[in-house]
């Protein structure tokens, strides 16, 4: 699982961490309930973008100097929470990303807290990698110190052959 990972990590890396500089701070429960929706859209073993839309997400449009900008991840926001989601796709296997800033490096502490020990210790990173309801999944802190930001993937259910 953990090479599964590490091989999106590129995608990971370009989708989430330039987000997170200008999201507002999310409370802890707007966290935990749009991890949630990462399962709910990755729940048939494929992306399901009509999941988080029905669990009121909307899907964002990027433009540059005016003009759509094609491929990259597929970006929604929530009109009540202030996390984001990002998608690898809309469509076949792939991951879901939860991009939220944070009040500060406690935010993360506490979140990780709640699955009462349970999870396996981080890596030399700070990520914290786990199969859950048979998906990988990685927890992480990211942003700064000025602006610290945590980061919620969770994967197509993987078949261990």
């Amino acid at each position: 699982m953990r090479k599964t990972l590490v091989l999106l990590a590129p995608l990971i890396a370009l989708g989430a961490a330039p987000a997170a500089a200008e999201l507002r701070t999310a409370p802890l429960e707007d966290i935990f309930e749009s991890y949630n929706d990462c399962f709910a859209a990755t729940n048939g073993g494929a992306l399901d973008p009509a999941e988080l839309e029905k669990l009121g997400w909307s899907r964002a449009t990027i433009s540059s100097r005016g003009k759509p900008v094609e491929g990259g991840p597929v970006i929604f926001g929530h009109g009540e929470r202030a996390p984001i989601i990002l998608l690898s796709g809309t469509e076949g296997a792939g991951i879901c990303i939860v991009n939220a800033r944070i009040k500060n490096f406690s935010v993360f502490t506490d979140f990780t807290s709640a699955f009462g020990g349970k999870l396996p210790k981080p890596d030399k990173d700070g990520e914290i990698n786990f199969i859950a309801e048979g998906r990988p999944v990685q927890i992480a802190p990211t942003g700064s110190r000025d602006k610290p930001a945590m980061r919620l993937v969770v994967m197509t259910p993987t078949e261990n052959k």
